[in-house]
C-alpha cells in the first residue's frame, strides 16, 4: 500500500464521550502545507468490515417510513430514515434491525443492503452500511422516545422524490437510500 499523502505529526484528544472521542491533528502533506487543529471525530465502535453506523429506509406497503428529527447542530427538523450505531459485537445488518424496531415500532420483513457511505470524510473517521427494510411490519408497543424524534410517517414515491427536489431530505444517509433503493426498483 502507498504511503498517505498526509503525515500525522502529532495529536491531541480534545473531547470523549460514550460514543466518539474528538482529535485536533497536527498534520503535513508532502509539499510541505501543515494544518494544526485538524478536526477528527472517531466513533469508539466499528464492525468488523469498518462500519460504524447503519440507516435503514423502511418500507410498508409500498410507502418509504421517514422520522421528523430535530437535528440540534442545524437548529432544524429534518426527514430521515432510521439510523443508529453499530453496538459493539454486532453486524451491521443486527443494527439495522434494532434500530428499525427502536425509532419505528417496525419489524422488517427483509433487509435489502444498499451499499456503504462515508457521511461527512472531511471529519468523520465513519462509513455507515445503508439498508432498505422491505416488507415491515408494524410491531405492538410504540417505538422508543428518543431525543428530538418526532412522528414517523409514510410517503409515496412521487411524495418521497418531492421531498428531495425542495430540499425537505438533507439528511445525506437518507438520500442515499432512497435514491439507490429507487434507481435499483426501476
Amino acid at each position: 500500500m502507498p504511503e498517505p499523502p498526509i503525515t500525522l505529526l502529532a495529536r491531541k484528544e480534545v473531547f470523549r464521550n460514550a460514543v466518539f472521542t474528538v482529535y485536533a491533528d497536527h498534520i503535513r502533506d508532502a509539499a510541505g502545507n501543515e494544518v494544526r487543529d485538524y478536526l477528527r471525530v472517531v466513533p469508539h465502535q466499528r464492525a468488523v468490515d469498518g462500519v460504524t453506523g447503519i440507516a435503514v429506509l423502511p418500507v410498508l406497503e409500498g410507502r418509504f417510513g421517514l422520522i421528523r428529527i430535530y437535528r440540534h447542530p442545524i437548529g432544524d427538523h429534518c426527514w430521515e430514515a432510521a439510523r443508529g450505531f453499530v453496538d459493539a459485537n454486532e453486524t451491521p445488518a443486527a443494527a439495522a434491525v434494532r434500530e428499525l424496531r427502536e425509532e419505528t415500532g417496525l419489524d422488517a420483513g427483509a433487509l435489502r443492503d444498499l451499499g456503504t457511505l462515508a457521511p461527512e470524510p472531511g471529519l468523520l473517521d465513519a462509513r455507515v452500511r445503508l439498508f432498505a427494510a422491505e416488507g415491515c411490519r408494524r410491531m405492538s408497543g410504540a417505538a422508543e422516545s428518543e431525543v428530538g424524534h418526532g412522528d414517523l410517517r409514510f410517503f409515496g414515491r412521487a411524495e418521497l422524490l418531492g421531498m428531495v427536489d425542495r430540499s425537505e431530505i438533507v439528511d445525506p444517509c437518507t438520500l442515499v437510500c432512497a435514491y439507490r433503493y429507487l434507481g435499483a426498483a426501476r
